[in-house]
C-alpha cells in the first residue's frame, strides 16, 4: 500500500494533467450486462450480483488492491463502470478487465462522494452529498461537449437535503430515484436540482445499493441484512416487496445497466417453477426462483436454467424429477413423498389445498426439512379442509432453511407438480398410470385408407377415476395435442359410455385449455349421452410454423407442444362405477362444421361424421348410414366398427408416449411389426410401438 506522501504525490500528478483527454487503458464491457455490480469494503472488492436470486460472486481479482470506492455507476453510453475513488480523490473508470483508470477533475470538494449514478438520457455522471458545502454535482463524460470532465454544482446540499445512500436513473424518463433511511421514495430532477416524495415504500434502513431494470422496476438493497426489495415505480403509490436475499455489508454501493432485463435472455442462470402464474411463477409476479449457482444443489437428476417461468430452451428436458409421490393425497390423511436431493439442504413445500390459485401460509406441508444427498422419505399431513380435485404443489430446495412460496434464492431448485386431492376413503384408478401418458393416433381420411400415416391427430392423454365403495365420484381427463397432420378440420371429444348427461354435476365441472379455465361447458348440448367436446376445431389452438403445412409431423415444424387440456367431471349422487365403461372410455374425432371431407360424402358432414377406436360404436350424433362406405367394413350387428377388410383401424390407443410417423409415412414403414400385431388380434408383437421397434428415420423427433 502506498504511504500518505506517495498518495498525495500521485493525486497531485493526476490533477496537474488538467482537463485534456486522458489516455485510459481499461476495456469496456462488450454488452449491457444483466447482472448488477456491487462494491464493498475499505480495501475494495467488486462483486457481480443476480438481483433476481441474490446469488453473488467476487469479480475483482485477488491482487486488485484498490482503495475504498463509492458512488458506483454504469454508463450505457460507453459500457464502463465509474466510481469515486477515495485513494485518488477523483472519479475512476473501471473496465471489464478490472483495470482502474483515474480521471482528473477540477473544483472537487474536499470530501468524497458515496451517492452517484450516470444518466441514461445524457452522458453525464451525477454525484451527491448532503450538507451546505456540497450538494448535487454534474460531470459531463461526453468527449464532444464543451464541459467535458468539468464538475458543476447543480444545487447545494441544503436545498436538496436527502438522507440517501445511493441513487439510480430510470431507464427512460430522465429522473433519478432513491429511497431514504425512513423508506421514503424520492424522484429527483437532476437538471432542476429538486425532488418529490412519491410514497413510503414500507421498508426503512440504509439502502446503499439501488438499481433499475429496463421495465422501470427499482431494486433497493439494504446494507445490514442484504435483503433486496423491488419497487415498481410505474405504480401510483409504489411500495416495496421482498425480492431476494443478497449480500450484506456496512459499506455497499451498486450499479447496473438500466437498459438490461433483470435476467439474461441469452445466458440465464435461474430456475423457475411452472405452476400457473397466480401461484407466483413468473419474474413479473415475483415468482419462486433459484439461481443454478455452482450447480451442486438441485432436486432429482438435473436442473435447467431459463429466463422466466414457462420458458423452453427446446431441449425437451423435463427437470421436474426430484419428487416422487409415494402415496396419493387424501383429505385429512398422512401422505409420503420421496425427495431426491443432489446434496444436503432444506426443503419447503406447499399444496394449494383450497384450490384458490395461491399458496397460503397455512398450506405449507413441509417446513425447513433437512435432507441429505440421495433419497429422503418425508411424511406430511394433508389438511382436513382440503378441497378434492386437481390442484398444485410446490417444492423448494435450498441451503437456506426458511423460504416462502415466492421470491428468489441463491441456490437450489423449485419444482411444481399438478396433483389430485382425493376425498376420504376414495379409491383412485389411472390409465396408463398416475404419472404416465398414453397416446391416441387417428387417420382422418375414413372411410378411405388414405396415406395411413396415423398422424392426422396425435394426442397424449391420461385418465383417472375416483370412487367410494363402487360409487363413482369424479373422472379426470387430461392431455396434450402432440401432432396434427390433417388437411381436414377435425374436432376432438371424449364420450363416457354408460354415463348420461344428467348424471354430471355441471356446476362443479372444470375445463381448462393451456391451464386457463374456459367460460363454456364442454358437455355437448342436446344429447342424452355424456359427450365432452375438447375442441370443435383443433387448428384453432395450434400453428404449423413458418414454411410448414402441418403441426409436428414435418421436421422443424412446431417443435413445442402448444395445446394442453384438462377436464374434471364430478358426478351427481349414486352413479354406479360398473355402469360406466372402463378406460380408455371413448375418445373420437369428428368433422368441423362446414368443412368438406373426401368424395364419399356429397356434402360437408359436420358433427354427423365421427372416427372412433376399433370396434367402438359411434355416438348418437353419428349418421349410421356412413358405415360401410369406401374401405370401411363395419358390421354393427356383430359389434365391428371402424375397420377395413384387413381388420386395420382408423384410430389406435397406445399405453405409451409414442413417437408418431412423419408426414406421408405409412405406419408399417415406421413400425414394421404393427400389421402383424393387428392381424394376430394382439397375440404377436405386443411391443410393436416401442422406440426399439421403430424405424427411427421414419418417426417424428422433437
Amino acid at each position: 500500500m502506498l504511504n500518505s506522501v506517495r498518495k498525495n504525490t500521485v493525486k497531485g500528478i493526476i490533477l496537474a494533467i488538467g482537463m485534456t483527454n486522458v489516455g485510459l487503458q481499461a476495456q469496456s464491457f462488450t454488452e449491457c450486462p444483466a447482472e448488477a455490480f456491487l462494491i464493498q469494503d475499505k480495501l475494495a472488492n467488486l462483486y457481480s450480483v443476480q438481483l433476481a436470486t441474490g446469488f453473488y460472486e467476487k469479480s475483482s481479482p485477488v491482487d486488485w488492491n484498490q482503495q475504498k470506492m463509492n458512488a458506483l455507476a454504469f454508463s450505457v453510453h460507453d459500457r464502463y463502470l465509474y466510481a469515486f475513488n477515495y485513494y485518488y480523490g477523483t472519479i475512476v473508470r473501471i473496465g471489464s478487465d478490472f483495470q482502474v483508470d483515474p480521471i482528473p477533475l477540477a473544483n472537487l470538494p474536499d470530501k468524497g462522494f458515496y451517492v452517484g449514478d450516470i444518466a441514461v438520457v445524457e452522458d453525464a455522471y451525477y454525484l451527491y452529498r448532503p450538507g451546505g458545502n456540497y450538494g448535487l454535482y454534474r460531470v459531463s463524460l461526453d468527449e464532444g461537449s464543451d464541459d467535458y470532465l468539468q464538475m458543476e454544482n447543480i444545487v447545494s446540499g441544503t436545498s436538496l437535503n436527502l438522507a440517501i445512500y445511493d441513487l439510480a436513473f430510470h431507464p427512460d424518463n430522465g429522473f433519478a430515484y432513491a429511497v431514504d433511511r425512513w423508506g421514503n421514495l424520492w424522484k429527483i430532477d437532476v437538471e432542476a436540482g429538486t425532488s418529490v416524495k412519491l410514497s413510503n415504500v414500507g421498508e426503512g434502513g440504509v439502502f446503499g445499493a439501488v438499481y433499475f431494470d429496463v421495465t422501470g422496476n427499482l431494486y433497493i438493497s439494504r446494507n445490514n441484512d442484504g435483503k433486496i426489495f423491488r419497487v415498481n415505480t410505474n405504480w401510483a403509490y409504489p411500495v416495496a416487496e421482498f425480492f431476494a436475499n443478497g449480500p450484506s455489508s456496512s459499506n455497499n454501493d451498486g450499479a447496473r445497466c438500466a437498459l438490461a432485463p433483470i435476467i439474461s435472455l441469452d445466458a440465464p442462470t435461474t430456475d423457475f417453477g411452472d405452476a400457473p402464474d397466480s401461484y407466483g411463477s413468473s419474474i413479473n409476479n415475483n415468482g419462486a426462483r433459484h439461481d443454478v449457482g455452482d450447480g451442486t444443489l438441485f432436486l432429482g437428476e438435473t436442473v435447467e436454467s431459463e429466463p422466466n417461468a414457462y420458458a423452453d430452451d427446446g431441449s425437451g428436458v423435463n427437470d421436474n424429477d426430484g419428487i416422487d409421490f409415494v402415496t396419493g393425497l387424501e383429505s385429512g390423511k398422512t401422505s409420503i413423498v420421496d425427495i431426491t436431493s443432489s446434496a444436503d439442504g432444506f426443503v419447503n413445500a406447499w399444496i394449494d389445498s383450497d384450490k384458490d390459485g395461491t399458496f397460503d401460509a397455512d398450506e405449507q406441508i413441509i417446513t425447513a426439512e433437512a435432507v441429505s444427498s440421495g433419497s429422503n422419505i418425508v411424511a406430511y399431513d394433508v389438511p382436513t379442509w382440503s378441497e378434492p380435485g386437481s390442484t398444485w404443489a410446490r417444492f423448494r430446495l435450498s441451503s437456506q432453511a426458511s423460504l416462502s412460496p415466492i421470491g428468489g434464492v441463491s441456490d437450489g431448485e423449485v419444482e411444481d407438480y399438478a396433483i389430485d386431492i382425493a376425498e376420504q376413503d376414495v379409491t383412485a384408478t389411472h390409465y396408463p398410470s398416475a404419472g404416465g401418458w398414453a397416446t391416441l393416433a387417428f387417420e382422418d381420411n375414413w372411410p378411405l385408407v388414405g396415406d395411413y400415416d396415423m398422424n392426422d391427430l396425435v394426442a397424449h392423454y391420461r385418465l383417472s377415476s375416483y370412487d367410494v365403495e363402487g360409487t363413482l365420484m369424479r373422472v379426470k381427463i387430461e392431455g396434450e395435442i402432440v401432432a396434427i397432420g390433417a388437411s381436414y378440420r377435425n374436432g376432438f371429444a371424449f364420450r363416457l359410455p354408460g354415463l348420461l348427461r344428467n348424471q354430471v354435476d355441471t356446476g362443479r365441472l372444470i375445463f381448462k385449455i393451456n391451464g386457463v379455465e374456459q367460460g363454456v361447458t364442454p358437455l355437448e348440448v342436446d344429447r342424452d349421452e355424456a359427450i365432452f367436446i375438447i375442441a370443435n376445431d383443433l387448428w384453432d389452438f395450434v400453428t404449423a410454423g413458418e414454411d410448414c403445412k402441418y403441426y409436428r409431423t414435418e421436421a422443424e415444424c412446431g417443435s413445442n407442444i402448444q395445446m394442453t387440456f384438462s377436464l374434471e367431471i364430478p358426478m351427481e349422487a349414486n352413479v354406479n362405477k360398473v355402469d360406466v365403461a372402463d378406460f380408455p372410455y371413448d375418445p373420437f374425432i369428428f368433422s368441423t362444421e362446414g368443412q368438406e371431407r373426401n368424395y364419399v360424402f356429397g356434402e360437408a358432414p359436420g358433427r354427423r361424421f365421427e372416427i372412433h377406436l376399433k370396434n367402438q360404436a359411434p355416438t348418437e350424433a353419428f349418421q349410421a348410414n356412413f358405415l360401410g362406405r369406401g374401405d370401411d367394413v363395419s358390421n354393427a350387428e356383430i359389434g365391428e366398427y371402424f375397420i377395413n377388410a384387413n381388420g386395420m383401424p382408423w384410430a389406435i390407443s397406445i399405453p405409451y408416449e409414442w413417437e408418431h410417423p412423419v408426414e406421408y409415412m405409412d405406419i408399417k414403414y415406421a413400425y414394421p411389426n404393427f400389421h402383424s400385431f393387428v392381424t394376430s388380434s394382439g397375440e404377436l408383437n405386443v411391443d410393436w410401438f416401442t422406440v426399439e421397434n421403430s424405424a427411427t428415420n421414419n418417426v417424428f423427433k422433437q
